[in-house]
């Protein structure tokens, strides 16, 4: 709990349910922690990684997917880690784990059964379109901002059933949005707590205030660009209608994230364009992540 512009002032029920979440896999936790580090070698990587026989398969299943688009067939994880990259590497660890927590059995509040973890992977998508267009040397970091920025709804919706239909209620006939009906309903919204997890797992500080902060970017400071991105990329698949159920869940994209990023309101719908073909090509096999 290191983060004091993402804790301040939250009540002391989201520390408890912090307390509730479980660690992330140890091989993950030992994945993040290596490739943070500017020396490490290929070897070490798939060492790790391969003592999970079915996390390598997976991995290799979406490497040779065209999402990546490779020139030949991908083998092994030391050809994975040689034509994709650490940090493509790490993403696709951190996806095959995190799709467990996204399970489709679960259902969340203005998401279809399963919706969630389409959202998660569309958004992941489209941060990463949208980075590639921006800053294209982080688009490994977008994406897994897009796919862990609404990590905090999934546990809500597991940690609290009984006042999923009163968050829909205040949206639908109070008018409220979807952060203000949570804290209406429940003391804090799924960003809050979304964050809070993001720093206990000690996720890079600008990946915390991504989470935190994607509905309103211009509140995330030094780390705006990161989260303007995701605002965007959100906005996009919300209204493209990947997994929501409700109409209320969608939400305009902030002038300032389009002035952060340098994106034109007009070149949105040329962006659209693109987030619709790779989703509608790529996303049913991320979908299938076990």
């Amino acid at each position: 709990m290191k983060n004091m512009l993402v804790h301040q002032d939250l009540p002391e029920k989201i520390i408890r349910e912090i307390k509730e979440i479980p660690p992330l896999p140890d091989i993950v936790v030992r994945v993040l922690k290596l490739t943070r580090n500017p020396d490490v070698s290929a070897q070490e990587l798939t060492q790790v990684i391969s003592q999970d026989q079915a996390l390598t398969g997976n991995i290799l299943r979406l490497c040779n997917s065209s999402y990546y688009g490779l020139p030949r067939v991908v083998s092994s994880l030391t050809q994975a880690v040689m034509y994709l990259g650490f940090y493509t590497v790490r993403n696709l660890v951190l996806t095959c784990s995190v799709s467990q927590m996204y399970s489709t059995d679960t259902e969340i509040y203005g998401y279809r059964k399963g919706g969630l973890w389409f959202h998660a992977v569309a958004c992941a998508m489209a941060s990463e379109i949208l980075c590639k267009r921006v800053r294209p040397d982080i688009h490994d970091t977008a994406f897994t901002a897009g796919l862990l920025h609404d990590i905090g709804q999934i546990i809500m919706g597991i940690r609290i059933k009984d006042t999923a239909e009163t968050i829909v209620d205040l949206m639908t006939n109070g008018g409220l949005s979807e952060i203000d009906a949570e804290k209406e309903a429940v003391g804090f919204s799924h960003d809050e707590l979304g964050a809070m997890i993001a720093d206990n797992w000690n996720f890079p500080e600008e990946l915390v205030h991504a989470i935190r902060f994607h509905q309103f970017p211009e509140k995330a400071q030094t780390k705006s660009l990161l989260t303007a991105i995701v605002h965007i990329a959100d906005a996009i698949v919300l209204k493209l209608g990947y997994g929501v159920e409700l109409e209320q869940m969608k939400h305009p994209i902030s002038s300032f994230a389009l002035k952060a990023t340098g994106i034109k309101e007009g070149e949105l719908d040329t962006i659209e364009e693109k987030v619709v073909k790779i989703v509608d090509e790529n996303c049913e096999l991320f979908m299938h992540v076990t």
